[in-house]
């Protein structure tokens, strides 16, 4: 685990904000969904580290996604379903051969916005 400063934990979210924008744009010119999903999954990952350091001082940072989940659940266990939605697509989505589905991009977008809104929520300043 990381310690959360309260700057990192606002660049955190900043970079949340801007993945999650860069996604909505990229969605509303017809972009290829797999990098609409890439900038959604950064977004939500972003997100959560925002949250668990502002509401733990804490985050995780590597590969292992059970620690990220682990943290995320000790924060809110409410967005867990979130944070695994785009975790378990991460290498998935940015490095598939074929098109994404329009589900599955609403999936991801769904899973973002819930994780950047509940960031935006915990870190204001």
């Amino acid at each position: 685990m990381l310690r959360a400063t309260a700057e990192i934990t606002r660049e955190r979210r900043t970079r949340a904000i801007e993945f999650w924008q860069s996604a909505e744009d990229l969605r509303d010119l017809d972009g290829d969904g797999n990098s609409i999903v890439s900038l959604y999954v950064l977004a939500g990952v972003a997100a959560s580290d925002a949250i668990c350091g502002a509401r733990l001082g804490e985050y995780a940072q590597g590969e292992n996604h059970a620690d990220a989940l682990a943290v995320m659940k000790r924060a809110d266990p409410a967005l867990v379903a979130s944070l695994q939605r785009l975790l378990s697509r991460k290498t998935e989505w940015p490095y598939g051969g074929a098109g994404v589905s329009a589900s599955r991009i609403e999936s991801a977008r769904a899973a973002a916005t819930r994780l950047v809104e509940a960031a935006r929520r915990s870190t204001r300043a």
